[in-house]
């Protein structure tokens, strides 16, 4: 049941960034609500979720960077 859950949330992409969700895989793993192989299937569907999300903050991140570098220049 809690791992149809999580299963649903990461593929909605109801938190804002991989690391809040991970952090609760993380303790849900801690305390055995969730066993090894559903932990470690949560969190490769984490990294697939999430994956493009970072490439696109990374990016805008470069972009601000060099335009703050182009405008002090």
């Amino acid at each position: 049941m809690l791992v149809n859950l999580l299963n649903n949330l990461i593929e909605k992409k109801f938190y804002k960034n991989k690391e809040e969700i991970q952090n609760k895989l993380d303790v849900f793993y801690a305390m055995n609500k969730i066993n090894d192989e559903e932990y470690t299937s949560l969190t490769l569907k984490v990294e697939e979720k999430y994956k493009v999300e970072e490439i696109v903050e990374e990016t805008e991140t470069e972009e601000k960077t060099t335009d703050t570098v182009e405008s002090e220049g």
